[in-house]
């Protein structure tokens, strides 16, 4: 992350939106969801555009503040909310991908070596891990890998949060079961199984907008009027088509052209049931397509029920709809015949992009033509843009069943937490109860380590006693070696070897080159003084002196008084030694090596002083 801040230039901002990007896509498939959301608010602040809502509408980002939504909701366990976001995301990466695919199959089959663009979106699903074509493409145009990378989080994302509704809901998963086709599956057929969506039994006809538009388009009120004389069932809309009972109602059909919800649904039909012909037969009513589907009851008289399997029955209000989930099975039964207005309509939070796309890829098994695909994604667009956000708020206000989803993943979000917290209590205290077993096992490992430093500390004081014991039998060996010029001579190389050893611990290799040229001409200089004074020390003997080669240095008496002499010159000594360090510090070598020449000679004459 730290590279991706200092990339700078005209890419810069880019490079980093694309790395937060995919932090944030992490954060989210882990389940933490705060850290996502903040990732994702990061990451379109890299991408510098004018507002949320411009961002919405450009295909290439869109996604991305869709995902950001996912994140919020999720933080909330508003899960519904989650899921329209997510499979929101994922139309739109969808079609973004088969638009990149059909440019790269373009210039395949430029080259002659392209399958069909068909055999290539198959593999979709896939997400290019598996397949005839799509793996090979990823070969050739690698940087599609980490767009599959993130169709295929969102699409686990969304795998895994409905999954989680199920645990709670139990409609969800037999509905699952019976249309849901397979990732492998070909997706144009008549059954659709939406990730995410959910529904309760039974929904007041206050919170539809579809059951709302029936009244108020009139259709409730033509339906009872021309139902009066109906003695058997008729269709009404078939795939958003006009059905044969249009002859017979025409103005019930007029009317339900206004409800856009019903007539742009290409999975249902609307049809009039005619049900207490046999009073004591209850009529099954059809089950759904899709669990994208609502279904609308209106009674045109009184004494109808109707009853959704494993739920108590309802009475029909004559003239009042009510929207019940006709993917769980139910029946209809009435006191004497009593004709029946069943209305299928999309699912409000089934959102307009993913109603386009359905229309569009099953447009064949719904029977309908070019033409008519054209007018019904434009009956969906155009009802869309005016009132499915609000449609969709209406759907949830006061809703019992998402509230009760929503309440049971808060309150199995929260026992997760409380356990993980009573986990990490139990250890601290664990850890506690082992801390008295903790302090005898440090104090024993500091037993053995002070034992280590004793042992050599002990070992380097035999080493010094031996150099001095050493020192001092050379000394007596070869008394000449005590010589002041010897001392000094031996200053200097140890000098020029402790600069060489500073020069090569900093990489100053010329300058190490040249103190090395120094140390081996002090050493010869050295012999040569040894020689000398070796050479001076044997006339002495002979002449009769038998004191020592420094015997003259060794009475200050005979010369006077040095001591104010010598501590003025150690004063000295150590100002120049400090300047030293400081030159050295500074990487200044040249001034240091003058300063360590004065050293030398101020330690010469110390030493000649104190022999």
């Amino acid at each position: 992350m730290s590279q991706a801040a200092a990339k700078a230039g005209k890419d810069g901002p880019e490079y980093r939106a694309r790395t937060l990007l995919g932090l944030a896509l992490c954060e989210y498939r882990k389940g933490n969801f705060p850290t996502s959301l903040k990732r994702f608010e990061s990451t379109i602040s890299e991408l510098n555009m004018p507002s949320e809502d411009a961002m919405m509408q450009n295909p290439g980002t869109a996604p991305i503040g869709l995902m950001k939504q996912a994140a919020a909701f999720m933080t909330k366990m508003e899960v519904y909310q989650a899921g329209i976001a997510l499979r929101r995301a994922g139309e739109i990466m969808d079609r973004n991908l088969r638009k990149t695919l059909k440019t790269i199959h373009k210039q395949f089959a430029q080259q002659g070596k392209a399958p069909p663009i068909e055999s290539w979106y198959a593999e979709l699903p896939e997400h290019g891990k598996s397949g005839d074509v799509l793996p090979m493409v990823l070969q050739q145009v690698p940087a599609l890998k980490q767009d599959f990378g993130w169709a295929e989080i969102m699409d686990n994302a969304l795998d895994a949060l409905d999954k989680r509704i199920a645990g709670v809901d139990a409609s969800q998963k037999p509905k699952r079961i019976r249309l849901d086709l397979g990732k492998g599956k070909s997706k144009d057929g008549s059954l659709h199984y939406a990730r995410a969506l959910g529904m309760g039994p039974y929904v007041i006809h206050e919170n539809s907008q579809a059951a709302l538009d029936l009244v108020s388009t009139g259709t409730v009120k033509a339906f009872v009027s021309e139902s009066e004389s109906l003695a058997k069932s008729a269709t009404l809309l078939k795939r958003s088509k006009e059905g044969s009972g249009c002859k017979t109602m025409p103005t019930t059909c007029e009317k339900l052209q206004k409800v856009a919800d019903a007539k742009s649904n290409g999975f249902g039909d609307t049809r009039v049931v005619v049900v207490g012909k046999d009073k004591d037969k209850a009529v099954t009513l059809d089950t759904c397509n899709t669990n994208a589907n609502i279904g609308i009851l209106v009674a045109s008289q009184a004494g109808v029920r109707v009853t959704v399997k494993g739920q108590e029955p309802r009475d029909l209000m004559p003239k009042v709809p009510l929207v019940f989930d006709f993917c769980r099975e139910a029946s209809l039964e009435a006191e004497s015949a009593s004709p029946v207005l069943f209305v299928q309509a999309w699912h409000p939070e089934f959102a307009a992009v993913e109603r386009t796309t359905e229309v569009r890829v099953r447009s064949k098994a719904f029977g309908l033509s070019e033409a008519d695909v054209k007018e019904v994604t434009k009956v969906i667009n155009d009802n869309a843009k005016k009132s499915w956000d609000k449609s969709a708020k209406l759907w949830r206000k006061d809703s019992e069943s998402y509230s009760a989803v929503t309440k049971a993943l808060q309150e199995e979000a929260s026992a997760e937490k409380k356990k993980e917290e009573e986990a990490a209590e139990a250890k601290r205290k664990d850890d506690e109860g082992n801390d008295e077993e903790r302090k005898e096992k440090l104090e024993e490992l500091e037993k053995k380590r002070q034992a280590k430093r004793d042992k050599q500390e002990e070992k380097e004081r035999k080493r010094l006693e031996n150099k001095k014991k050493m020192e001092e039998e050379k000394m007596k060996r070869d008394p000449w070696l005590r010589a002041p010029e010897v001392v000094k001579a031996e200053a200097l190389i140890e000098d020029f070897k402790e600069q060489r050893r500073d020069a090569n611990a900093k990489l100053e290799f010329d300058l190490s080159t040249s103190l090395t040229k120094d140390i081996s001409k002090a050493e010869r200089d050295l012999k040569k003084i040894i020689k000398k004074a070796k050479k001076a020390y044997k006339k002495s003997q002979k002449a009769g002196n038998v004191g020592t080669p420094e015997t003259a240095v060794e009475e200050p008496s005979a010369k006077g008084d040095t001591s104010g002499e010598l501590a003025a010159l150690k004063a000295e000594l150590a100002e120049v030694q400090e300047k030293k360090k400081r030159a050295a510090e500074a990487d200044n070598f040249k001034e240091a090596k003058g300063l360590k020449k004065r050293e030398e000679e101020l330690k010469a004459k110390i030493a000649s002083q104190e022999l």
